[in-house]
């Protein structure tokens, strides 16, 4: 039987921690660093590796959208079309303006003209000349401004068809007809024929970044006999607020089969690398501030303290910790919620 000496005593009651006259049976677990390796699930789609949103570039009401999902179109091919009446009035009432311009620059033309003769003559003024060239730089302004005028309008006019910028596929119909449409707001999104990849929404927590290059494999749900080569391509460096996730892109390699299209989903396998890391039973796991913790046992005294440690991978019945112990450490797993710091413990070791 171990007996505190009475310093000791009374320095653990004024702590507020009961005094044990026999360590506390314990199991623990000596940390060790083995590899770890496995085998990560994703499930996502296939998605076009380039795709962009295709929308108007005025605001106008859609009297008719051809577009559909699936499509495959050509460039300048229509896609949509405005309501064109306010475009038409605004042309017509521009060309008016034109016309309008067009004639006073010849009259003032020939008031110039009848000036500068009557000049020569000498049986005008200086003062008519320049009055008249005024006149004629004034309506020769004006005509330009005018002829800006029908441009622009014809270009409205023109706005009001959407056209496809190249060739692609559609891939979402975003609008439909009757519906009041804003400058620039997506009608349709289309993609190119630029290859494929597949999206994946991956957990936050994992060092994502460090699979770049990684290979995939890829098997699309309804044909698991199909088997596809992707790489890691992009990780997202935001999470998703409103799925906790990061979004993770892979290259589909090599030539994609039948079946194998835009919307198909896949689910995506990526072998780990093995990688030395310190694995625990859950049971070792506790809470100190908040944050992750674990209670380690001095060797020599045989006290236990509690350490906060970093976890990298949450299993079903163990964890794995990226930091906060070290090889050979002697870690509590079963009688954790009994322990204090300082408290004398008797190890029963267990199996790692």
């Amino acid at each position: 039987m171990i007996r505190f000496p009475a310093w000791l005593a009374a320095t653990i009651a004024l702590a507020g921690c009961p005094v044990f006259a026999e360590p506390l049976i314990v199991r623990v677990v000596t940390a060790t660093l083995a590899p770890v390796g496995g085998q990560a699930v994703l499930t996502g789609t296939v998605q076009a590796v380039e795709q962009f949103p295709v929308g108007f570039s005025q605001g106008g009401r859609i009297i008719s959208i051809s577009a559909r999902e699936g499509d495959t179109v050509t460039a300048g091919q229509e896609l949509a079309r405005l309501d064109p009446t306010q475009a038409d009035a605004a042309l017509r009432a521009a060309t008016a303006t034109l016309g309008g311009a067009d004639a006073a620059l010849h009259e003032a033309q020939q008031a110039s003209d009848r000036a500068t003769e009557l000049l020569s003559r000498g049986a005008g003024t200086r003062a008519d000349l320049d009055t008249a060239t005024k006149s004629l730089l004034n309506a020769q302004s004006s005509r330009d401004q005018a002829e800006t005028q029908v441009s622009k309008a014809r270009t409205a006019q023109a706005n009001t068809v959407l056209r496809a910028p190249r060739a692609g596929i559609i891939t979402s119909r975003d609008a439909e007809t009757g519906q009041i449409v804003n400058p620039g707001q997506k009608a349709v999104t289309m993609a190119t024929d630029g290859g494929l990849e597949a999206a994946f929404n991956a957990p936050d927590g994992v060092n994502l970044e460090a699979f770049l290059g990684f290979a995939v494999q890829l098997t699309p749900v309804d044909q698991p006999g199909i088997t596809l080569t992707a790489k890691i391509s992009e990780v997202s460096p935001l999470v998703d607020a409103a799925t906790g996730s990061v979004k993770v892109k892979a290259r589909i390699e090599g030539t994609v089969p039948d079946g194998v299209v835009i919307g198909t989903p896949v689910v995506g396998r990526l072998n780990l690398p093995q990688l030395p890391a310190i694995t625990l039973p859950w049971t070792a796991l506790t809470a100190l501030a908040g944050a992750p913790a674990v209670w380690t046992v001095d060797p020599v005294s045989q006290a236990v303290q509690q350490v906060p440690v970093s976890v990298s991978f949450y299993g079903a019945d163990t964890v794995r910790l990226q930091g906060g112990i070290s090889a050979g450490a002697v870690v509590v797993t079963d009688g954790a919620q009994l322990l204090y710091p300082g408290r004398v413990v008797a190890p029963l070791k267990e199996a790692p």
